[in-house]
């Protein structure tokens, strides 16, 4: 069987891709059951492409389910959160120790490019822009880390931290600093300095919890 046969229909994947954004902008809230029927009804399609996404979902660590319950929106505690940022920050930290080795001209532009568009995106006030612009600056550095393993386990902690991320990810003056950094990464990157580009990484990630965390509500910690 070849590797496109053990593909998920299409339609799998594009009721997936719709059912994660409806759990990143809350739609779909944490703890909230998916019913198979009432989803296929919302989306117009059969009960079977809705429980492929789910399971597309669950592989990626964004539902659970529940013995004799069914599958639900999985819930993070703020414990959870921080330990998440903390690990992410040392895979993100090797990645940009990684991307330094192999940088090249092509991979340069793109990361320059998602830069200038982040400081676009944060002059128009436009958060939502910002906040996948900014998955994707991530995103590039792991993939040019040429390290699958690290892009995975990446992956699944930046899938687990949208539950908070994307909520929180709403003000312009920490849009502002977050793509300072990216800026002083880079440049790093550039440089062929892989310490500083790597100590600058974990720097980062670090310091997005450390923003996450002043938007949050001692309620919403526990």
């Amino acid at each position: 069987m070849s590797a496109s046969d053990t593909r998920p229909p299409l339609l799998a994947t594009t009721v997936a891709d719709e059912l994660r954004r409806m759990i990143y902008s809350g739609e779909l809230a944490p703890g909230s059951r998916l019913n198979e029927a009432a989803l296929a009804t919302r989306m117009g399609t059969s009960r079977g492409p809705i429980r492929e996404a789910i399971r597309i979902l669950a592989g990626k660590g964004l539902v659970t389910s529940i013995a004799h319950r069914g599958m639900f929106v999985r819930e993070m505690s703020f414990r959870d959160m921080l330990e998440s940022y903390d690990l992410r920050a040392l895979i993100f930290g090797f990645a940009a120790r990684r991307t330094t080795e192999f940088l090249t001209p092509e991979r340069r532009q793109v990361l320059e490019g998602l830069i200038q568009e982040m400081e676009d995106a944060t002059e128009q006030h436009d958060h939502d822009r910002y906040y996948d612009l900014n998955l994707a600056f991530h995103d590039r550095l792991l993939e040019y880390s040429n390290n699958r393993h690290a892009a995975q386990a990446y992956e699944a902690y930046v899938n687990e931290l949208h539950f908070f991320r994307r909520r929180f990810f709403n003000y312009t003056s920490k849009m502002v600093r977050s793509n300072e950094e990216h800026r002083a990464i880079l440049a790093a990157i550039i440089a062929g300095d892989a310490a500083k580009a790597s100590e600058l990484a974990e720097q980062h990630v670090l310091a997005g919890k450390q923003r996450l965390i002043e938007n949050m509500s001692d309620f919403e910690r526990f």
